[in-house]
C-alpha cells in the first residue's frame, strides 16, 4: 500500500488543482479517496472482463486504499470539529 501511496500523490484529480492551498486537508483527502475509489471499481471490473488477474486485484487494492483514504479524511474532520468544541468550551468555561 505504501507504492500505491506514492502513486495517488501525483494523481490529484485535475478538478481541483489549482484549489489544493485553499482545501481542507480533510475534504482533500475525501475527494481523492472517492476518486481512487471509483479508479479502482473500474479497474477490477475491466480485469473481470478481460479475465486479467492482475488488474482485478490492482482495482481492488486501488478501492481499498479509497475508502481508507475517505476515513481518514473523515477522521481528521471529526477530530477538527473536537478541537472547534473544546476552544469553546475553554472560552466560556
Amino acid at each position: 500500500m505504501t507504492a500505491l501511496k506514492g502513486a495517488q500523490k501525483s494523481r490529484i484529480p485535475h478538478f481541483y488543482e489549482g484549489q489544493r492551498g485553499n482545501m481542507k486537508t480533510s475534504t482533500k483527502d475525501k475527494i481523492e479517496g472517492s476518486f481512487h475509489e471509483v479508479k479502482g471499481t473500474l479497474k477490477e471490473e475491466v480485469g473481470k472482463i478481460t479475465k486479467d488477474r492482475n488488474l482485478r486485484a490492482e482495482g481492488k487494492v486501488e478501492k481499498k486504499a479509497g475508502k481508507v483514504q475517505q476515513r481518514i479524511g473523515h477522521a481528521k474532520e471529526t477530530v477538527a470539529n473536537l478541537k472547534g468544541q473544546l476552544a469553546e468550551l475553554k472560552k466560556t468555561g
